[in-house]
């Protein structure tokens, strides 16, 4: 569970809060698996271009505590089979809920769509839909081996 206690506001204000930041969080987490395998597939050492990453301006949750790749970061979910972290079905539910928030309020999600579309594909499949989020890495690298 999270370690911080923000008042939002009225009834509701929390699980806005929280839609809100788990749709960042799966975008980011994409961004930074497709950023990771590109450079992989470009030679790249994993964390030689986290270490990069981390110290440059593409730097978030998803790429210094999380890092999609195995064996980057020792305590990420990646780095045990995906195992433990937050689950890819879960995901999936918190992005319906942003997008059924986003309808209601008329608020245009282009990236949040392209998110929810990619966790939900991943969720087809029984042995990614319970492994940690970040296995979109796994998910993108095995989609496009040619």
């Amino acid at each position: 569970m999270g370690k911080n206690v923000v008042r939002c506001g009225g009834l509701g204000a929390g699980q806005a809060a929280k839609i809100c930041n788990n749709l960042l969080l799966a975008i980011s987490m994409i961004g930074t698996a497709e950023a990771m395998n590109l450079g992989v597939r470009l030679g790249l050492d994993p964390a030689v271009l986290a270490s990069i990453v981390n110290t440059s301006s593409g730097r978030c949750w998803a790429s210094d505590t999380a890092n999609p790749v195995p064996g980057v970061i020792e305590s990420a979910p990646s780095t045990n089979k995906y195992r433990g972290g937050f689950k890819t079905r879960l995901m999936l539910k918190d992005l319906g809920l942003a997008s059924n928030a986003a309808k209601d309020t008329k608020t245009p999600l282009v990236l949040g769509a392209l998110a929810e579309n990619i966790y939900r594909l991943m969720a087809h499949n029984p042995e990614l839909a319970e492994q940690d989020f970040s296995s979109v890495y796994k998910w993108l690298t095995n989609s496009h081996k040619d």
